[in-house]
């Protein structure tokens, strides 16, 4: 009778240890399948066109680079795109366009992360903007990055019965900032601002007030974008 027991005993042990085999032979199977779908993962264009703008390779390197920003780099200030109509018009205008200008390097300035804040000279920026360009430029300043922004602005005006007619400015403002060594974009945004305003009696006309509420929306929001640009120098200290 013990004989018996005894038997029965070994098979369900056998049993057990071969079903903890099958167990950890499926897990490392498993294991294997993930690794081979891992290492299928696509890292390059399966478009060939792509390759005639940029390789495999160096996409690859672009993408894995670790950009380091200086600790107390120069930044050049570089205006992408033509000034408005109107900026120079009128001494007023004038000193109000110094004023925007004053208000928006002088917030830039106001991060350590930077130990000098200028506009990129004209007499050597370059008459077809491109990046490889301005790189060239902001080097010959020994310009550690470049602050590109273009503005955009639209009024809408509106003609009052009895009274002085109004307008609503709107501006948006696109920026990067570019690291001149690498060429790497490690910041981006768009900031858009509104000013409205009514026609004052020292207007010449109400296309001066369109141009004035034109103005003060710009400034807003070459503040708010001077603003974004300071915040994200700092959180790089973080």
């Amino acid at each position: 009778m013990a004989r018996p027991l005894i038997a029965l005993v070994l098979v369900l042990l056998l049993a057990g240890c071969a079903a903890e085999v099958n167990r950890n032979v499926s897990a490392d199977v498993d294991s294997l399948a993930v690794a081979k779908t891992e290492d299928q993962s696509l890292k390059e264009s399966l478009f060939k066109d792509d390759q005639k703008v940029i390789s495999n390779e160096d996409m690859e390197k672009i993408l894995s680079a670790k950009v380091v920003l200086p600790q107390q780099g120069k930044l050049a200030v570089i205006r992408f795109g033509q000034l408005p109509y109107w900026w120079g018009w009128s001494e007023d205008f004038v000193r109000m366009n110094e004023k925007i200008d004053g208000e928006f390097l002088g917030k830039l300035r106001g991060t350590p992360r930077l130990r000098q804040v200028a506009y990129l000279p004209s007499l050597v920026t370059p008459s077809v903007m491109t990046i490889p360009l301005l790189r060239q430029s902001a080097a010959r300043c020994q310009a550690d990055l470049m602050l590109i922004y273009r503005t955009s602005s639209r009024n809408y005006p509106k003609s009052r019965f009895l009274a002085k007619d109004q307008t609503r400015a709107y501006c948006t403002v696109e920026a990067v900032i570019v690291d001149t060594r690498s060429g790497i974009i490690p910041f981006s945004t768009v900031v858009s601002e509104d000013y409205s305003t009514t026609e004052s009696s020292r207007d010449m006309g109400f296309y001066e007030t369109v141009a004035r509420a034109q103005q003060e929306a710009i400034g807003k929001a070459w503040n708010k974008l001077a603003d974004e640009v300071v915040v994200f120098l700092n959180d790089l200290a973080k």
